[in-house]
């Protein structure tokens, strides 16, 4: 099967920005078009592609089925769970750049794999050996540097080309705490704050080989190791508080190391039989490590000294591995039809352990599903098929079906089978060359998260949270409708409208065992949500400011659940309202100057639980600001200031006497937490 090769037309001479509309469905921008965005790598240039947004696929999940992303390089997809598609694109000069497409529609000669939108990165012939870096420091909150590398270099070995990168460095950022508690009545009687000051390290090599074999096969292999450590020192102050006299109560004090390593690699091997049909193999194998502790949180008196402590220790071993084949057969220009099968077998093990010290013995504190082992062996058979119905219509249709045991042992013992079919059509009406419309009806299952069978503890927060062996993956019927209009050749809009019926919604349930009432993520019952999402791509010549672009992001949710503890419709937890996103850019090509900002923004969020409920506010939310010049020998340069406002996080917990359907209010607590300012100057180029 050959690669989808368009023929580009000579694009006109009229200015930078050039869009060059190849055929249906596919726009070509050639790299004038980025020249004002002063671009060092293809990220950059991908970045700035109108109405797209890079996406890795769903990586979280385990095997390969949902981990492709919405990019390709030559028509071929790069992207596996071993590198992210930021990495792959990282690695490429603009030097190196044919020109940018992006795929508006399902089109039989690119497999979409899903996804609304694809960009392909076409590259000149003849690149050879290249190399790019970006070095950067860090100044946080607590002054402290925290330097960066990111580095990689590409050269031809024989039949093949090799890549080789390096991302290591470390930070030093410092989380501040303020909080008050106060009784039932709301009247304050105790006040505190704390420093807890983080040091955290990486080194993370990787390796990349491409083979093209022959002219039908191709071989593909990413490595890549990740190896961290992380340093936490905390100290907080407790006072008592009556009236106006705050009284010295309790000192904390607690210290930790968390180490770990992940090594990841994924082997790719295609081979084109005819014109036609065509197969692929991937094979990913992903092993990772993580300790932390022995966590002593120490107790003092202010005045007679050390009182307790709590001693935690935790650690995790994960495996993942998984093989995927897929046949590809284009019988003609207007239908494409992919079959195939996986199969993955992974694995979760969880040991935490927490003792007392009273100063003179050292008692173990039980807690349920503290050392767990979860197995899952999995596989799924796979059909889709696009269908080019005419120039204005196309139709992409999908069946997976999901066949899952999940086995735990250890301090919870339990076996599981699940079968799932995940149906999903989509249909692409282009009624003129600026206006797309989008209609798309699946069904998704949600891969279970094996970090919930096992229980966790957080001592600064007085929490704990128990291991759920009767979790079950929440299930998801979504209808959408998407209209997308292009304007001018720098200008996009997309409006999207989807409703989502879920059954066995996740969110927190209560347990109770011999030692006593515990929250434990479960399943609270069906819901559905309601969701508007807006993406907007302008330029601001029209407002009298030159060479600037503005991309906003808003999405509003519209949440409902049955309280299982009170019977009233409410929000899901941990769900926001509503989300903003902008991103500001202005260049000033003759000065080779240019600079920025990005702002994010949540609405305030709700957690549910069983015997209490949570506030979140993010208050004035997180602007970054930066300025850049490329004027020095060829480096990008870059000042930048990150959380300008410095607000902090707001959340306020209501504990319940009891149930939370009680409604009897026992206490509440208030607090913010603040990372601080930081700053930033990187420097970046190719060569």
């Amino acid at each position: 099967m050959s690669t989808p090769v368009l023929a580009i037309q000579d694009a006109p001479a009229t200015g930078s920005a050039t869009q060059v509309q190849t055929e249906a469905g596919v726009a070509a921008y050639q790299p004038g078009f980025f020249t004002d965005y002063a671009p060092v790598t293809a990220l950059d240039m991908v970045s700035r592609v109108p109405g797209f947004g890079l996406s890795n696929g769903d990586t979280s999940r385990r095997g390969l089925g949902d981990a492709f992303g919405n990019l390709l390089i030559n028509g071929r997809r790069p992207s596996n769970k071993s590198l992210s598609l930021e990495t792959v694109l990282q690695r490429i000069p603009v030097d190196d750049v044919e020109r940018i497409e992006l795929i508006q529609e399902a089109l039989p000669q690119y497999d979409m794999r899903g996804h609304s939108r694809l960009v392909n990165v076409v590259l000149r012939e003849g690149a050879g050996r290249s190399g790019s870096w970006d070095a950067r420091v860090q100044i946080s909150d607590s002054g402290r540097l925290g330097p960066r590398i990111i580095a990689s270099y590409t050269t031809p070995v024989g039949p093949t080309e090799m890549t080789f990168g390096l991302d290591t460095g470390m930070s030093g950022n410092r989380l501040r705490r303020r909080e008050s508690r106060h009784d039932a009545s709301g009247v304050e009687f105790a006040r505190g704050s704390d420093n807890d000051q983080r040091q955290y390290e990486e080194f993370a090599p990787s390796w990349s080989m491409n083979w093209d074999i022959n002219d039908n096969s191709r071989l593909r292999m990413d490595a890549r190791a990740n190896l961290w450590t992380w340093h936490r020192v905390r100290f907080a102050e407790y006072y008592s508080v009556s009236g106006a006299t705050l009284t010295p109560h309790r000192l904390e004090h607690n210290e930790t190391e968390n180490h770990g390593s992940l090594y990841s690699g994924t082997l790719s091997y295609q081979r084109d039989l005819n014109e036609e049909i065509s197969l692929e193999t991937m094979l990913l194998a992903t092993r990772e490590r993580w300790e932390d502790g022995p966590e002593a949180y120490e107790n003092y008196d202010p005045v007679s000294g050390f009182t307790d402590s709590i001693i935690v220790s935790a650690g995790a071993e994960m495996e993942e591995t998984a093989l995927r084949q897929t046949l590809s057969w284009d019988p003609n220009d207007r239908h494409s039809l992919e079959f195939g099968g996986e199969h993955a077998s992974n694995s979760r093990e969880t040991h935490l352990a927490l003792s007392e010290n009273d100063g003179t013995t050292i008692t173990p504190i039980d807690l349920p599903v503290a050392e767990t082992r979860v197995e899952e062996s999995r596989s799924e058979i796979f059909a889709n098929h696009v269908w080019q119905i005419n120039d204005r219509f196309s139709l992409e249709s999908g069946l997976r079906y999901e066949f899952s045991e999940i086995a735990q042992t250890g301090d919870a013992q339990q076996t599981r089978s699940f079968t799932y079919p995940k149906p999903s059509v989509t249909l692409n009406y282009r009624s003129d060359d600026r206006n797309r419309f989008r209609f798309t009806g699946r069904r998704d299952v949600d891969q279970l998260d094996f970090g919930k069978f096992a229980s966790s503890v957080d001592v600064t927060d007085n929490n704990s949270t128990l291991g759920n062996p009767d979790y079950v993956p929440q299930r998801t019927w979504t209808l959408e409708g998407e209209w997308e209009r292009r304007f001018g050749d720098a200008g996009s809009f997309s409006l999207q409208i989807g409703y989502d019926w879920v059954e066995d919604l996740d969110g927190w349930v209560s347990i109770v065992t011999p030692t006593g009432v515990f929250d434990a993520p479960g399943n609270i019952g069906d819901g559905t949500n309601l969701r508007v999402t807006g993406n907007l791509t302008t330029p601001l010549d029209t407002l009298g400011i030159n060479n600037a672009v503005l991309d906003v992001f808003l999405e509003w949710y519209d949440t409902n659940v049955e309280d299982p503890l009170t019977g009233e419709n409410r929000q899901w937890s941990g769900t926001r309202e509503w989300e903003l996103r902008l991103d500001y850019r202005q260049t000033f090509p003759q000065s080779q100057m240019a600079w920025g900002w990005d702002y994010f923004w949540l609405s305030d969020g709700e957690v549910h639980r069983s015997r209490e409920f949570q506030h979140h506010d993010n208050t004035d939310g997180d602007l970054d600001i930066y300025v850049e010049t490329t004027r020095f020998f060829g480096v990008t340069l870059r000042a930048q200031v990150d959380a300008v406002f410095n607000t902090g996080d707001d959340r306020q917990r209501i504990f319940y006497d009891g149930s939370r359907a009680s409604g009897i209010i026992d206490g509440i607590d208030y607090r913010n937490t603040s990372m601080g300012r930081t700053f930033q100057i990187s420097a970046r180029s190719t060569f």
